[in-house]
């Protein structure tokens, strides 16, 4: 295997360009400022492009600096994780598992306490984004994930199948009887989530004819949480994932306002590595998993 060439160099680029300062870089590495400037105007020599620009109070990225600045932070980034992994092994007793901040919010955490109350010895770290990580090169345990199971050499497990419901604040509809005609729900403010954007399919579900001004979104939103907020806030009515506004529904801060359901093609997935599927943990997480829907 080759080695990577001015390795040192790229480390005296990568301090700096994180200090912004070639001082704060000499002395987080213990060399000279001239030891770190010689070592980055090599390393410009060699990638034919000047890394940063001199200002008043230290230096400043251009733009090849500031591409290679994210490569190089994720490249130590990962280099120390593995380092740490051979002095601090992780402890079989804990679990990491990858979510969208929407599903932690409204369905896992509000119900995380059983789980730990059963396994006290277990430690849970939630890694919440809308990002699908990439079981080759992350740390993480497990994922929950809405889709539809790939066939990657992954092990993917349905817990639930999901749909969407129209729901809104009682507070928006106390002078309406329930359950509203397709009509009367067409004419209140709509808000919509991108990701789940089906009130196409709820229209033909209800037969509803879409003419006129019907379904013209008021507010667009790309997270589900935020969504839901506003519909509790009275903002408008929305079509909302069922598994993420039970418990709002439970507490009377939302009401359905018909009895119709919107099938979704994706479903709630465990997903774990295939090597991992028997890991001790990972069997009592998706056991309960399954207990709580």
């Amino acid at each position: 295997m080759s080695k990577i060439r001015h390795l040192r160099a790229l480390q005296a680029f990568d301090s700096a360009a994180t200090h912004r300062s070639l001082s704060r870089a000499a002395e987080e590495l213990s060399v000279t400022q001239g030891a770190v400037s010689r070592q980055i105007k090599q390393l410009e020599e060699y990638l034919g492009v000047k890394l940063f620009k001199r200002t008043s109070t230290g230096v400043e990225k251009t733009l090849a600096g500031d591409k290679l600045h994210l490569m190089t932070g994720q490249a130590f980034t990962l280099l120390e994780k593995g380092l740490i992994e051979f002095v601090q092994p992780k402890t079989n007793k804990s679990l990491t598992i990858s979510l969208t901040s929407s599903l932690a919010t409204k369905w896992l955490v509000p119900r995380l306490s059983s789980f730990r109350a059963q396994n006290p010895q277990v430690e849970i770290f939630l890694d919440t984004s809308d990002e699908l990580i990439d079981f080759d090169i992350s740390e993480v345990d497990a994922a929950l994930r809405f889709a539809i199971p790939e066939n990657n050499g992954l092990f993917w497990e349905q817990l639930t199948a999901e749909s969407l419901i129209v729901v809104a604040s009682p507070n928006l509809v106390t002078d309406k009887t329930l359950p509203l005609t397709p009509k009367e729900i067409c004419q209140l403010p709509i808000l919509v989530d991108d990701f789940d954007d089906r009130w196409l399919d709820w229209l033909a579900i209800v037969g509803h004819d879409v003419s006129g001004n019907y379904l013209k979104p008021d507010m667009r939103f790309k997270d589900s949480t935020v969504m839901i907020s506003a519909v509790i806030n009275g903002q408008g009515i929305a079509l909302a994932r069922e598994l993420l506004v039970a418990d709002d529904l439970a507490e009377g801060l939302l009401v359905r306002l018909d009895d119709v359901q919107v099938p979704l093609d994706r479903s709630l997935n465990f997903v774990c590595r295939q090597r991992d599927k028997a890991s001790p943990n990972l069997v009592k997480l998706r056991k309960w998993l399954m207990a709580i829907q």
